[in-house]
């Protein structure tokens, strides 16, 4: 048990970036063969076969899994998440039992290249154990969250912005990066993040979030069944063009 769990805490920062990397799977795919189904089954079954026990309460852990271009996955965990396992601790232990069991991950694919990419799903304890139903479908209850407009014209104002408050000739970033943040149950946002990290920018991503900040915009948020709830959101961005996809 000790391996599964220290599998899924490895992080690949340190060379994750020199390949291509998806803030997302694209429309189409998902990272578990067989689909979400067959994810929550065999999920399920590791509950049952292993004597696992339900929590006391009804938990939630939003999980964020980063799945190489092998198929190899590791769970994201950052230190804006301590609040939140603390809060949920029974989910987020049964998740990472569950998950670190699963053998069946697949890579994103992009342009016939196998690649790596996000993957963020809300774990919910209550619908497991005796509540488990056998076409439980997470991609059915979860609803992300949306910017009206599109994130396209949330790119085109951060670079509006970044005209107007950086110098050009101080910093001149080059490639694609993903900016993360927290899109809380009110449509605010907060703990915007930046990767991969680059030597001697950290003054410069202070900048971005300062930036990010400041654009007034109020998205929709996350919901599970129809309930609001705080969720993770993450989008490509190149620093030379606001036209990326």
């Amino acid at each position: 048990m000790k391996k599964i769990i220290l599998f899924l805490f490895t992080l690949y920062f340190g060379s994750a970036f020199s390949q291509k990397t998806l803030a997302k799977y694209p429309e189409g795919q998902f990272p578990y063969k067989e689909g979400p189904i067959q994810m929550a089954a065999d999920m399920q079954n590791y509950f049952l076969t292993t004597g696992t026990k339900p929590c006391d309460k009804n938990e939630m852990y939003f999980v964020t899994l980063k799945i190489d271009n092998t198929g190899k996955p590791s769970l994201v965990k950052k230190k804006s998440d301590e609040n939140a396992i603390e809060r949920n601790k029974c989910a987020f232990n049964l998740a990472v039992k569950s998950l670190g069991s699963l053998k069946n991950w697949q890579p994103a694919e992009e342009q016939g290249e196998k690649v790596t990419a996000y993957f963020d799903f809300p774990f919910l304890t209550e619908d497991f154990f005796e509540n488990y139903k056998s076409d439980y479908d997470i991609s059915k209850i979860y609803q992300p969250a949306e910017l009206p407009g599109g994130v396209k014209e949330l790119r085109k104002e951060i670079h509006k912005k970044l005209e107007g408050y950086l110098d050009s000739e101080s910093y001149n970033p080059k490639g694609k990066f993903i900016i993360s943040f927290i899109i809380d149950a009110d449509g605010s946002i907060s703990t915007v993040d930046i990767e991969p990290k680059v030597d001697n920018s950290e003054q410069f991503f202070e900048d971005i979030k300062f930036i990010l900040k400041k654009i007034k915009v109020k998205w929709n948020p996350g919901k599970i069944k129809g309930q609001s709830i705080k969720s993770k959101f993450r989008m490509p961005f190149n620093f030379k063009s606001a036209d990326l996809d």
